[in-house]
């Protein structure tokens, strides 16, 4: 590796917080829980407020390769070996909605029995390593700030994250030059993912995290073609609205998948920002590298036997090993938002 792209350390003051964010997330955290209190009273149903939809669990493993160098051999990936996992693939709207509609869809790896300093956020994480993925390498908001913008429009109108870009998109200021263009942009990419097969996508952190001595994004990238055929995708997509749950649920009964775990070294303060998640992070000064491999066996998930047993299964950046601290304004409102969303459907859990 060049000296030009040499990664950047860790270092602990690599956050900018600005003075008033606390006041910000508290804000955020209260339109939050108006909207999940307007859902729960439109649907009796203690939802979270985003990946509502899940289109299936599956056991896996993550495979730590062997002989990394020194850069990457951090934290999780510090030695070669084998973790036990649970994958769970969704929607990433507050909305359940047939699969044919265009939507992102989301990727959480939950990785069992680290070993190492743990991050204490809740008192619910336990030994584990939370990867919290979507189908898009960047966020729709740079900051705390205009995540609240789009929560407080979310909230008191119930718009879907698309329409409150868009009503955000002038934030107050009339000149064309100032207005939040990226960040609608960014939404419409999102939310209008055309539907493909869950396991033949590729999904991003979008935000980075700590990666022990180094900065990093994470990313997960399909190995080898899955089985199914695009024609019985589309032929479900047209007749069941639980699509990716039965393409997904027949993938896997007949052969197993497998992803690379990649991550993104943060080689440049300019050009690779940490409270920016917008920003996507050149790959021409820092391209991705492979560290393990994310295997699913074949398996029977049909919800009998997957999604019950793990409906009551919380993911969160913040369930993580101190080595891999989620980094940057949109993680430090994350941290609260994951806990409230988790307490509000562990009410569900308590009422049936």
């Amino acid at each position: 590796m060049s000296q030009a792209h040499m990664p950047l350390p860790y270092r602990d003051d690599v956050e900018t917080i600005p003075h008033d964010e606390a006041d910000d997330i508290q804000t955020v955290m209260r339109y939050l829980r108006e909207f999940l209190n307007n859902t729960q009273l439109k649907t009796h149903e203690f939802r979270a407020d985003v990946h509502v939809k899940t289109h299936g669990y599956a056991r896996a493993e993550l495979r730590v390769l062997p002989n990394l160098p020194d850069e990457l051999a951090q934290g999780l990936f510090e030695r070669e070996g084998a973790f036990q996992a649970v994958v769970r693939f969704s929607n990433a709207s507050s909305q359940i909605q047939p699969d044919a509609v265009p939507d992102g869809r989301g990727m959480a790896i939950k990785v069992y029995d680290v070993t190492g300093e743990m991050l204490q956020v809740d008192g619910t994480g336990g030994p584990t390593q939370d990867f919290v993925m979507i189908n898009h390498p960047v966020f729709f908001a740079r900051n705390v700030k205009d995540y609240l913008r789009l929560e407080k429009i979310i909230a008191e109108s119930d718009e879907n994250l698309l329409s409150a870009a868009q009503q955000t998109i002038t934030a107050g200021n009339w000149n064309p030059f100032y207005w939040h263009w990226h960040e609608m942009l960014t939404a419409a990419a999102i939310v209008g993912k055309l539907p493909a097969h869950p396991a033949s996508q590729t999904y991003y952190t979008m935000s980075p995290i700590r990666f022990g001595n180094y900065v990093a994004k994470c990313r997960v990238k399909p190995i080898d073609d899955v089985q199914t055929t695009y024609f019985d995708l589309i032929t479900k997509l047209a007749t069941e609205s639980d699509a990716m749950r039965l393409v997904l649920e027949e993938t896997l009964k007949n052969q197993e998948l497998a992803f690379e775990f990649q991550v993104q070294l943060r080689t440049s303060e300019q050009t690779m920002p940490i409270e920016d998640p917008t920003i996507s992070w050149p790959e021409s000064e820092s391209p991705y590298r492979t560290v393990g491999q994310l295997s699913l066996p074949r398996q029977d998930i049909s919800p009998l036997r997957s999604q019950d047993a793990f409906k009551t299964l919380a993911f969160n950046v913040w369930h993580a090993l101190a080595a891999h601290r989620p980094l940057g304004g949109i993680n430090r409102v994350r941290r609260y938002a994951y806990q409230t969303s988790a307490n509000w459907r562990r009410q569900q859990s308590v009422d049936t």
